[in-house]
């Protein structure tokens, strides 16, 4: 029976997911998922998956301010560098302490879909060497001058100056997805959507990703939802560590 542990890590709400064969002399491989590791409750049957709930998404998941998409919304206030910092020094440290966990990067992924996708993407710019895996799915690569900033231009907000590390990609993965119908009925940059996607993707295969290391997936119906999220997820981990979905029960 699958485990299902709540924690409560550096103010933040972290959802444990222990696989049914959990032994604590094993070493697992992690996962680390944004927005509570949903698209994960059925598929921890080989590895622990954290799940971490934002304090505030639109803060902790965007990498620098920018206006927001709709009036009367708060803008983004772009705090994803001291989002990544708690994540990797305060509560990647406590699992690895209390978990049967293999702390090495190899053996370490980090994954999202959509603002979660993003903020996977500069997981692996800012901490590359503690993550050596990245599941992106369905990523807002539409946010403010993120496009820009992949393609190695500089960007410069509100007294900060952001560049594009460069990065030896050698051991890392990166699976990367888009559904071919998102954005498609969007009025904002939103609907740039497939289109930065696969510009991002180039960019990708210019950091030096080994062709094996980098699979680029898409559906030709796909749309900006769990269903296909949850879906290609599971296609990422077959891809990644060859785990097949089971079906188990949970025990909370």
């Amino acid at each position: 029976m699958i485990q299902y542990l709540d924690e409560k890590i550096a103010n933040y709400e972290v959802c444990v997911i222990l696989p049914s064969s959990y032994d604590q002399t094993k070493k697992y491989r992690t996962i680390y998922m944004h927005d509570g590791g949903e698209t994960a409750m059925q598929t921890a049957n080989s590895l622990i998956v954290i799940g971490i709930d934002p304090i505030d998404r639109n803060n902790d998941y965007t990498p620098w301010e920018a206006p927001s998409l709709a009036p009367h919304v708060f803008t983004f206030e772009g705090q994803a560098q001291d989002y990544l910092h708690t994540v990797v020094t305060e509560i990647k440290p406590y699992i690895d302490a209390h978990y049967a966990t293999n702390p090495e990067p190899s053996h370490t992924a980090i994954s999202g879909c959509s603002l979660g996708g993003l903020i996977s993407i500069f997981a692996s710019h800012y901490y590359p060497e503690v993550f050596h895996q990245y599941i992106s799915l369905s990523a807002s690569f539409w946010y403010e001058d993120v496009l820009r900033y992949l393609q190695g231009e500089k960007i410069e907000r509100q007294g900060n100056i952001y560049i594009k590390p460069t990065v030896n990609r050698q051991d890392h993965q990166l699976y990367l997805y888009v559904g071919e119908l998102e954005g498609i009925y969007k009025e904002t940059v939103q609907k740039h959507m497939v289109d930065y996607t696969k510009k991002a993707h180039l960019e990708f295969i210019k950091e030096g990703y080994l062709k094996s290391n980098l699979l680029f997936a898409s559906d030709p119906e796909g749309t900006h939802d769990d269903l296909f999220f949850t879906n290609y997820f599971i296609q990422s981990l077959r891809w990644l560590f060859g785990i097949e979905q089971k079906n188990e029960t949970m025990d909370r």
